[in-house]
Order: C-alpha cells, then structure tokens, then sequence
C-alpha cells in the first residue's frame, strides 16, 4: 500500500454551525480565573528597561467584581511580580506582591461583563484539537479601526458554558505599556491567552496575594525535555484561523516529508503540501489554496532540482480564472525549532490539566520570528507539542501554533493560529503526486530572439 493510500481517510476537521447562532455570552457579575499569558514579544533590545510583564510567559490570578475591580496577580516565569487593581477611577500597581502601591496610566477601563459586542460574530461550535477535552464557541470580535479581529473560545455544553476558556489578540496595543481602552484591559497586552480555570464566585480573590494555582504547570524545562523534531514523513488535518476581520477559520489537510540527504533524488523528496479549503469564506471567492513548500536540495546534488527552495501559493477560484504567487521561500527542515537564530526555547510543561492537556504532557515552545520595523528584537511564534510516551520531548505531536502580531495585508488573511486533530506518521515516502506544482504556477522561459 503506498503513502498517499494509508490516508485516503484523512478528512479536513469538522465543526458543529449552529443554525441559529447563539448570543454572545455575558460573564457573571463576580469571578475568578487562572491564566497563562503569551507575550507578543521578547523585550525591547534597546531603550530603557520596562518593568512590565508584558515581555515573558507569565502566569495569573485574575478576580472580578463589576463596576468595582478588576484584579490581576501575574507572576513572570522569568522574574518579578505584578498586581494591577483597574477600578472606575484608574489602575494601580504593587510590584512588591500588595505591600505598596503606585497609580499607573496604562491606559486601560474597567471591564464590563461583555467580553463581545454587538458586532460580535459567532463562528462554531466543537473541540480545539485532538485531545477534546472539552467543546468550545468559537467566536470573533473585530478590533474598532484596524483590519484584525480578537477570537475568544467560550466553553460550551458543560458546567463552565458560557465562560472564557482561550483568547488571541490579532492587532497588539498601542505600546507594550500603554492599552487601547477599546479592548480588554491587561489581555490585549499579550498575544494568546489560556484559562485553565474561570469560575463564577460571590468571593473572588482581590484584596490578598494568591499565586495561581494550575494544576500539572510547572515552568522552564525541569526533565530537560529536548525541542520537537518532526518525522521525516507525516499527515495532519488543522484549522487555520486568520486574524483578519473579514475572515473565518479554513479547514485544512498537510503533507509534509523531508528525505535524508543520501535519499533525495528528485523536487518532491523534500516538500510540504497544505491544502486549505475556503468553504466557510464563500465571499472570497476562492473555492480552495494549496501552499507547495520545496525544501533546499543537500549540497551533494548539483545541480539542485529548479524550485527547490522555493515556495508557492495556488489559488483555485470559483468563477475566475486560477492564480499562482512565488513565495520566494521553502520548506522547513525537521529541525526548525533548533535552528539556532530562531532561539527555539520550552518555557513550561503542563502535564495532565483536565482543561489543557488531561492525560497528556504538554510542552510550551517559542521560536523568533526574524526582526521588522515595529519588532526589531523579533516577536514571538507559540506553539504547544505534546511529547509521546518514551519521548525525550523530540518526537511529539502538535497541538496548537500561534504567530503573534501577524501582519494583515488589505484585503487578504493573515493565518495566526493553527489547531491541530488528525496526526499520522508513515515510514515511506508520498511519493510525487501529492507535491506536482500545478500548472498555473509554472512560468514559460521568455522568448528569446534570434539576431539578425
């Protein structure tokens, strides 16, 4: 049986549409959570020094009363401590875990107990990844006078229905230290945000120091577990999410295989195929993309096979005519993480969370994204991989992966977030079906003209 056969079962993932959508969901009136943190990026490598949070993994004990208080503990895995108190009439900060405060213009209101407005768009219902550990609405909130939206997940169908469980910021605020007062106080200062816990309570913790509890989280890399490194052949289905306002979630299938240097001897021996269907974006027009990654031929083969190293973005239209873009860039190795300029680093593990991860261990991974005008020390790309049973953490299945601060083209998508169900590793090759660079993507050599 051959490579492309063992799938022929491997389906893009499906999610529940409500025919009626619900209604955005209001928060109760008193509450309290646990969160982990993501930041957008690493810290400014020049200027002075920040004494924010908003620069490192962090976790926290978050407490709510409306109309009163907004209290937020946060403890960086890195350092420090901080304790932000947003009231009616601005925000105060104790880094010195309550014994003295300051007020802080961050720019920040008071949350009410809508967390979506009006304009709010509901987009399904069902499980984030393979693990299922519980049903999610998937929601979107367009960001007022940007192109991005913030997606928030809501828990659905179980005691905690209605409450927030997991949330992305597709635009970041204005500064690392000054908050739109337009968008959720504190969360929009992070790029992706976790709930392990969120619970209603007459008696939330805002007047005392409580670290947050997650059960399973520990930070850093205390076994010493190694950067995932992908199998050289593998399937996968996914849901891409943009961040885009216009746009909703792409179901999507990935081949991918990297063949040892002593094994290529042809373009698709090193090639990534990701199909994403556009079935819930009917306004786009576009009935479906396939993005062909070629990876860099080994040095040994000379001359290397054309378009190695490059990439290609295919368009399948629904009324006009297909469409073919050059990336320009290729295929990741199977070590992508260890690149060194990447600076792949684990920052936590979370082991068995029944929210998170129940039964499984879970590793959270950053890599860099290289340096541009509005990040020049790099932002962060997250992702969560979950080691198999025996792994020294490299061989590991993916969960989630997230590029924060994504930039959004006018007019276009910009895919932030993946999560990930089915997995499926195959000791052969695909084989080159799979990877054949359609013919609107392929460039006739000009014409040339003989002299005279």
């Amino acid at each position: 049986m051959s490579a492309e056969q063992q799938f022929t079962s491997l389906k893009p993932p499906r999610l529940e549409r409500a025919q009626t959508p619900p209604s955005p969901p209001t928060l109760p009136s008193a509450w309290q959570c646990t969160a982990i943190l993501h930041p957008f990026s690493p810290p400014p490598q020049t200027g002075p020094v920040l004494d924010v949070p908003f620069f490192q993994l962090c976790v926290a004990t978050i407490g709510y009363i409306e109309g009163i208080v907004l209290s937020v503990q946060i403890t960086g895995l890195s350092h420090g401590t901080w304790w932000y108190k947003i009231q009616p009439g601005g925000t105060q900060l104790s880094t010195d875990k309550g014994k003295t405060w300051s007020t802080v213009d961050m720019g920040w209101t008071l949350p009410t107990r809508n967390w979506l407005q009006a304009n709010a768009t509901y987009f399904s219902t069902g499980y984030l990844n393979w693990m299922q550990a519980q049903q999610v609405d998937w929601w979107k909130q367009p960001v007022a006078n940007s192109l991005a939206t913030t997606w928030i997940w809501f828990n659905s169908g179980n005691a905690s229905a209605g409450l927030p469980f997991r949330m992305m910021f597709g635009a970041p605020p204005p500064t690392p230290v000054k908050g739109d007062p337009q968008q959720l106080a504190v969360f929009q200062n992070f790029s992706f945000t976790y709930f392990p816990s969120f619970e209603a309570t007459s008696t939330p913790v805002v007047d005392r120091w409580s670290p947050p509890n997650i059960p399973g989280f520990v930070g850093g890399n205390p076994d010493r577990l190694k950067l995932v490194e992908w199998r050289p052949h593998f399937a996968m289905t996914t849901y891409m999410t943009p961040v885009d306002s216009k746009s909703f979630p792409l179901p999507t299938m990935v081949l991918y295989q990297w063949l040892a240097d002593g094994d290529y001897r042809e373009l698709s021996d090193r090639a990534q195929s990701t199909v994403m269907s556009y079935e819930y974006n009917p306004q786009s027009g576009i009935d479906y993309q396939q993005a062909l990654l070629f990876g860099v031929a080994p040095r040994s083969v000379q001359p290397p096979p054309q378009d190695a190293g490059n990439g290609f973005l295919y368009t399948k239209n629904n009324s006009t005519p297909d469409q073919c873009i050059s990336f320009g860039f290729g295929e990741e190795p199977p070590s992508w993480a260890r690149i060194r300029q990447v600076h792949g680093t684990i920052h936590a593990c979370v082991s068995n969370n029944p929210a998170l991860c129940p039964n499984q261990l879970v590793t959270i991974i950053s890599v860099l994204f290289p340096p541009s005008t509005e990040y020049p020390q790099g932002r962060y790309l997250w992702t969560w991989y979950s080691p198999f049973p025996g792994s020294d953490g490299s061989h590991a299945r993916p969960i989630t992966f997230m590029e924060s601060a994504s930039t959004i083209a006018e007019g276009g998508t910009s895919l932030a977030l993946a999560d990930y169900y089915d997995y499926h590793e195959t000791p052969r090759p695909f084989g080159p079906d799979p990877f054949v660079i359609p013919g609107a993507c392929i460039v006739p050599p000009p014409n040339t003209r003989k002299a005279d």
